[in-house]
């Protein structure tokens, strides 16, 4: 049974033998990272509630499958969005699982364990990332059926938007990662990402030791995009920050990256797009009339 962590339940100086995640599985610290002081445990958990990942159901890519066909490019496993129009609640969260020409299947949508409860003929309005872009469509719940397992039948399907995404954008996240100078002087600290975009982060630390500006520094995270999780080490300048807000007795600091390879860039901008998907408030401009 899923329980939630306590801070005397983290052992200082060792490595942890299980990541830690938030209440939807998203990962906040990885297998192996190490918390040397009772602050940095507390920067972490002040944050939001967590859990040990060996207590959640495994996440696991998806097996690559065919787009679908009607032009939308998404494929089947592909995560979804979906609403009711001006629903300002956080979307459901469901899953692509097939489709036909007339109608789209989809895992029954629910967020944090509650599974939402449609009525038939209910408009929804869906969202889904292809890894460049967001796709909306709206559609109507046809019918739904908890055998042989959860699931909505969607139809009246009608394009709304496509979006390609551009630029540096940056999203609020929840992260641990470990900071260090790259010349070697300081102690290296475990920290928490705040906010990531393709250009930098912003960080909170438990001490100021790595917080004055200009400071060449190198950080280590995990990132998990696509269902895979990717580990980065990137170095960068430390920054004011005016977007970072820590409480005291906790520090903010930016860090503005110094460069990286194809790899990281994309895997960058993957993320990004995922955490705007997930975040998204879907207010199409036009939908047609009941």
């Amino acid at each position: 049974m899923r329980r939630e962590i306590l801070a005397n339940e983290i052992e200082l100086g060792q490595p942890l033998k299980s990541a830690l995640v938030d209440e939807l599985g998203f990962p906040v610290a990885d297998e192996g990272t190490v918390f040397q002081t009772g602050d940095e445990v507390a920067l972490v958990l002040q944050a939001g509630r967590c859990f040990w990942a060996d207590d959640m159901a495994p996440l696991r890519p998806d097996e690559p499958s065919p787009p679908w066909a009607g032009g939308y490019g998404l494929l089947v496993g592909t995560l979804l969005h979906v609403k009711r129009p001006g629903d300002l609640e956080r979307a459901w969260v469901s899953r692509l699982i097939g489709f036909n020409d007339d109608a789209v299947f989809v895992a029954w949508p629910g967020l944090a364990g509650t599974s939402a409860e449609p009525c038939d003929g209910d408009l929804v309005l869906v969202r889904g990332f292809t890894g460049t872009s967001i796709h909306s469509f709206s559609a109507r719940v046809r019918a739904t059926s908890r055998t042989p397992f959860p699931y909505w039948m969607l139809t009246d399907i009608s394009h709304v938007d496509a979006r390609e995404m551009r630029g540096s954008i940056r999203v609020p996240v929840r992260l641990v990662g470990r900071m260090s100078r790259v010349d070697g002087a300081d102690a290296p600290q475990t920290v928490l990402i705040t906010d990531l975009s393709t250009g930098g982060v912003s960080v909170s630390t438990a001490n100021d030791a790595l917080t004055a500006p200009g400071l060449q520094v190198r950080l280590a995270f995990t990132l998990r995009t696509g269902g895979i999780k990717s580990a980065f080490s990137l170095e960068g300048w430390t920054r004011q920050d005016p977007n970072a807000g820590a409480a005291a007795p906790y520090h903010s600091v930016g860090v503005a990256f110094d460069g990286y390879g194809e790899r990281e860039a994309l895997l960058l901008r993957s993320f990004v797009h995922e955490q705007l998907l997930e975040s998204a408030t879907m207010r199409p401009a036009k939908l047609a009339k009941d």
